[in-house]
C-alpha cells in the first residue's frame, strides 16, 4: 500500500489501483471516505470487486476488466500513476494530492490498436462511503458514512457526498474533463427481518460511474430515458486517439458551500424551480464562472404523446441582475402544460448545463384522481376472496393501510364524497379490524408474520380509526364517529405501552416512533373535547413516559435505529415527535441527520430524502419520502431552521413523480389517478437493471431468490401497496400551508407558492392543493382562510399579510 498526503487529505492506493483508505486530515472522526474492504469482509459480504477504482469495459465485443491485466505502478512525493496493459485498450489512472485542499483523479483510455476500436461501455466504481454498518453504535452510521446526492447531466458532473451527521466537512467531487454518461448502484445488504430479529437490515450501496455506456447496463429503460439518452452510445477511438476524464475531490461545509466550490472548478451555480405546477412560474437564477457567459438556454419537453422532443429557445428570458457583485441572470417563465422539462445551457466555450424538473397538473386534481382510482380499482370485488373487504394490493403491513387514510383526509378538506367515505369505511370495520386483531378484540393482535406480530402496523390502523372518527355521522354507516374516536385510544394505547406485549420485540418496538405522530397531538384533543376523559387520561399518560424515553434516547440518537441499523424512519418522525413534545434542544440533533439526509440535485428526482431498501438503490420512496419530508417541513415549524423547510418541499414534490401520469421518461407509464411506489434515481440499477430510472412497486422482488422478498411480496400484485400516508402528510401540511422567509441574502423567499411584485409589497400564490394558510414563521405572522374557504393568494406588504385587493394602508 502506498501513502499519499497533503494538507487536506490522507490516501492510500493499492498497486493494483484501487484506493483503499481516504481520510480528511482535519477529521475529527477520521471517516474512510471510501467503502473499508476490511468492514466488507468482517461483515461477511464477498464484494472485494468493487474497490474504489477498479474497472471494466466492454471493446470490441471483449470485456475487459482490471482485475485480470498487468499494472505497472508509478509513485512520486504527491502523485500515483498506474497504467493497466492490455494489446488494444490502454488505461491510466493518476491520483495527484500537488494542490492545497483538494486531489485529482484523471482516467486516460487509449487506442493501442493499429485499427479503430468500438467502447460499448467504461465503467468505474466509485465506491464513496455510503454504508449502513451492522452497529447498534448510531455514532457509527453518523460519523463514518455518508449519502451521496448526484448532478449528471451535460459537461458539469458533480457529487456531493454528505456526511449523514451533517457535521463537516463533507466531501465534494467536480467533474472537470471529460463528461460522464452514467451513475449507477449495486447493493449489498443482509435482512434478518423473518428471524425475529430487530434492527434486521444493514447493507452497501457500491456507486459505479460510466464514463462511456452505451444503454445496455439499463436493459430496455434506456429507451424511454429522453432526458438522459442521448448520452447513451458507444465511442469509436482511432489508433492513438484517447478521452480523459478529470474528477477534483474537495472539502465542503454545506449545500451552499457545495454550490460556491462548484463555481471555482468552472460550473455555473443555479437557484431554480425544480417542480411547478401549471398554475404558476418557472423561476432560474444563474451564476456564471468568470469570464464566462451564456450563449444559449434551451427547455425541451416531451409531446403528449410521447413521439417527440419539443424545444423552445427561451435565450432571451434570461436576463441580468443588476447587482454589480456577479455574473448573475434570472427568468421568469409561466408554463402552462404538464410534464417533465429539461433545461440545456450552452456556455460560449461549447460546454453545456442540463437542470431537470417538472411541471404538475394542480395538486387538487392529482389527489382527487387518486382518490377515484382507488375506490375504482383498488376495492376488492371478488365476495369469495380471503379478504372480500380489503383494498388491493394485499399486505399484512400496516403500510397498505395508506389507502384508507388518504381518502378519509383527502375528503375531510374538501366536499366529501359519500361513496368514497362509505368504501374507506367498510374496509376498516369489516376487513382491517378482524385481520389485524384476533376476533376484533382491539387489545388481541394477530400473529401475522408467523411468530409474531409488527408495532408499526397499529400507526396505520389507529390513524385510520381516528380519520373516520372525524367525518359527520351522516356520513358512517357501521359505527358512529365517537366509537371510532374511541378505537383509536385504544390501539394507540396498546401500541404505546410495553406492557401490553409478551415478547422483547415488540416491548421495545412500542417505544420507537412511527407515524402515529401525525395525529396523536390532535386524537388527544378530540378525547378531551368530546368528553372521553379516561382514554385520553391513559394516552397522555403513555404519551408522557414515551416522550420521556425520547428524550432520554436523544444523546445517543436511538430514534434513528428502527428495523433498520439507521432510517431516516426513525430520526425524521423522531424529530418531528421532540418538537411536538416541546424539546426543541433534543430535536435540533434529529434535524440535522434530516438536513444531511434529503437529497439536493440539478434534478428534481434525486432531491429525495436518502434511503435504499425498496429499490437497493438511492431512490424517491413515495411512503418514507413523504413521511421524512413531513418531518423535515413539520419540523421547521418549532425549529425555524429555513434548510429544514427548503429540503422538505424539494423532497415532498419529488414524491409526486410517483403519481405523476404526465411524466414520460420512464418505462412504467401511469394512467390518472394510478400510482407506483418507488423510483429509483440510479441509472443504471445493477441488482435489477430493468428498474434503472422507472418507476415500479415491490410486487417486483416477489420472484426474487431472497426467501425475505418471496416471502413479503408473494401475493402482491400491484405498484402501490404502501402508498397514501405520504399523502396524508402532504395535506397536513403543504397541502394547505405556503411559507414565507428571508434568506441570509436578505431576499424573500416563497415556498409551495410564486410571488409577484406590486407597487407596494408581494403578491403570493400557493400551489397547495387546498390553500388555507399563509405562514411568514420568522415575524411570527400566520393568515388562514374561514372554515371551509380556499385561500389561493394574498399580499405581503410592509410586513403583514392581507388579502388581495384590499387597500394598503
Amino acid at each position: 500500500m502506498n501513502l499519499l498526503r497533503n494538507n487536506a487529505f490522507e490516501l492510500v492506493v493499492s498497486p493494483s489501483g484501487t484506493v483503499e483508505s481516504f481520510v480528511m486530515a482535519d477529521d475529527p472522526a477520521r471517516m474512510n471516505w471510501v467503502i473499508d474492504a476490511r468492514y466488507v469482509e468482517e461483515a461477511g459480504y464477498t464484494d472485494q470487486d468493487k474497490r474504489f477504482g477498479q474497472w471494466a469495459a466492454s471493446v470490441n465485443g471483449e470485456w475487459i476488466e482490471s482485475v485480470n491485466l498487468e499494472t505497472y505502478f508509478e509513485l512520486t512525493a504527491n502523485a500515483a500513476t498506474i497504467k493497466f496493459e492490455h494489446p488494444n485498450f490502454f488505461v491510466q489512472y493518476r491520483y495527484a494530492l500537488d494542490r492545497d485542499d483538494e486531489w485529482r483523479w484523471t482516467v486516460e483510455c487509449a487506442n493501442r490498436a493499429t485499427a479503430p476500436i468500438t467502447i460499448n461501455g467504461f465503467h468505474s466504481w466509485f465506491s464513496l462511503a455510503y454504508i449502513m454498518f451492522r452497529d447498534q453504535d448510531v455514532s457509527r452510521n453518523m460519523n463514518q458514512s455518508c449519502a451521496l446526492f448526484p448532478h449528471v447531466g451535460g459537461d458539469f458532473a458533480k457529487f456531493a457526498a454528505m456526511r449523514r451527521s451533517n457535521t463537516a466537512p463533507h466531501l465534494a467531487v467536480y467533474s472537470t474533463g471529460d463528461r460522464v454518461a452514467a451513475f449507477g448502484s449495486y447493493c449489498s445488504y443482509v435482512n434478518r427481518f423473518l428471524e425475529q430479529v430487530s434492527p434486521s437490515l444493514d447493507g452497501l450501496l457500491y456507486h459505479r460511474l460510466s464514463f462511456i455506456e452505451d444503454g445496455s447496463s439499463m436493459a430496455d429503460t434506456a429507451e424511454h430515458d429522453w432526458i438522459y439518452g442521448e448520452a447513451y452510445e458507444a465511442v469509436t477511438l482511432q489508433p492513438s486517439e484517447t478521452r480523459a476524464w478529470t474528477f477534483v475531490f474537495t472539502p465542503y461545509q454545506h449545500q451552499e458551500d457545495f454550490y460556491k466550490k462548484a463555481l471555482v472548478y468552472g460550473h455555473p451555480q443555479w437557484t431554480y424551480s425544480p417542480v411547478i405546477t401549471t398554475e404558476g412560474q418557472f423561476v432560474a437564477e444563474v451564476e456564471l464562472p468568470v469570464s464566462e457567459n451564456l450563449q444559449s438556454v434551451c427547455m425541451m419537453t416531451m409531446s403528449g404523446d410521447g413521439n417527440a422532443v419539443d424545444a423552445v429557445d427561451i435565450t432571451s428570458e434570461f436576463r441580468s441582475i443588476p447587482d454589480g457583485a456577479s455574473n448573475r441572470l434570472r427568468a421568469v417563465i409561466p408554463i402552462r402544460t404538464a410534464g417533465e422539462f429539461k433545461v440545456v445551457a450552452t456556455l460560449e466555450n461549447g460546454r453545456t448545463d442540463v437542470l431537470v424538473g417538472n411541471v404538475l397538473e394542480p395538486i387538487q386534481r392529482i389527489l382527487e384522481k387518486r382518490a377515484a382510482w382507488l375506490c375504482e380499482n383498488n376495492v376488492q370485488k371478488d365476495p369469495n376472496s380471503e379478504r372480500p373487504f380489503a383494498f388491493l394490493p394485499l399486505s399484512n403491513q400496516g403500510e397498505s393501510l395508506g389507502k384508507l387514510t388518504f381518502i378519509l383526509m383527502k375528503n375531510s378538506l374538501s366536499p366529501a364524497i359519500p361513496e368514497q367515505v362509505a368504501k374507506a369505511e367498510m374496509s376498516a370495520f369489516l376487513d382491517m379490524k378482524p385481520h389485524w386483531f384476533e376476533q376484533g378484540n382491539l387489545s388481541r393482535p394477530n400473529s401475522l408474520y408467523g411468530s409474531f406480530y409488527r408495532i408499526y402496523d397499529f400507526d396505520y390502523i389507529g390513524h385510520v380509526f381516528y380519520l373516520l372518527s372525524r367525518m359527520d355521522d351522516d356520513l358512517l354507516t357501521y359505527n358512529a364517529s365517537d366509537t371510532y374516536l374511541a378505537w383509536a385510544a385504544d390501539v394507540l394505547c396498546m401500541r404505546l405501552d410495553p406492557d401490553c406485549h409478551g415478547s422483547r420485540r415488540e416491548k421495545e418496538e412500542s417505544q420507537l416512533v412511527g407515524v402515529f405522530i401525525l395525529y396523536i397531538s390532535d386524537l388527544l384533543t378530540d378525547l378531551m373535547d368530546r368528553g372521553l376523559q379516561e382514554q385520553h387520561a391513559r394516552l397522555h399518560g403513555l404519551w408522557l413516559r414515551f416522550v420521556e424515553g425520547l428524550k432520554h434516547g436523544s444523546k445517543g440518537y436511538r430514534g434513528a435505529i428502527t428495523e433498520h441499523f439507521y432510517d431516516n424512519a426513525g430520526f425524521g418522525p423522531t424529530c418531528e415527535a421532540l418538537c411536538l413534545a416541546g424539546l426543541t434542544e433534543e430535536a435540533r440533533l434529529y434535524s440535522q441527520l434530516i438536513i444531511a439526509n434529503i437529497g439536493f440535485s440539478n434534478d428534481y428526482r434525486a432531491n429525495a430524502p436518502d434511503r435504499w431498501w425498496e429499490a437497493l438503490s438511492y431512490m424517491t420512496h413515495s411512503l418514507w419520502g413523504g413521511l421524512v419530508a413531513g418531518a423535515a417541513r413539520a419540523s421547521y415549524e418549532t425549529l425555524g431552521d429555513p434548510r429544514l423547510l427548503e429540503a422538505g418541499y424539494r423532497a415532498t414534490m419529488a414524491v409526486f413523480n410517483c403519481y405523476d401520469w404526465n411524466v414520460q421518461s420512464t418505462a412504467r407509464k401511469l394512467k390518472p389517478g394510478e400510482a407506483a411506489s418507488t423510483y429509483s434515481i440510479a441509472a443504471p440499477n445493477l441488482n435489477m437493471p430493468e428498474l434503472s430510472r422507472n418507476r415500479f412497486g415491490q410486487s417486483v422482488f416477489k420472484q426474487s431468490d431472497d426467501p425475505l422478498f418471496s416471502s413479503l411480496f408473494a401475493s402482491i400484485e400491484g405498484d402501490d401497496w404502501d402508498m397514501g400516508e405520504e399523502l396524508v402528510a402532504y395535506m397536513l401540511g403543504f397541502g394547505t400551508t405556503t411559507y414565507l422567509y428571508t434568506d441570509a441574502s436578505g431576499h424573500l423567499r416563497c415556498v409551495n407558492g410564486f410571488l409577484e411584485p406590486m407597487e407596494e409589497g408581494w403578491k403570493v400564490t400557493s400551489y397547495a392543493a387546498y390553500p388555507r394558510k399563509f405562514v411568514m414563521l420568522e415575524k411570527e405572522l400566520t393568515y388562514t382562510a374561514r372554515d371551509g374557504e380556499t385561500l389561493k393568494s394574498v399580499c405581503y406588504t410592509n410586513g403583514n399579510f392581507l388579502p388581495v385587493g384590499l387597500p394598503v394602508q
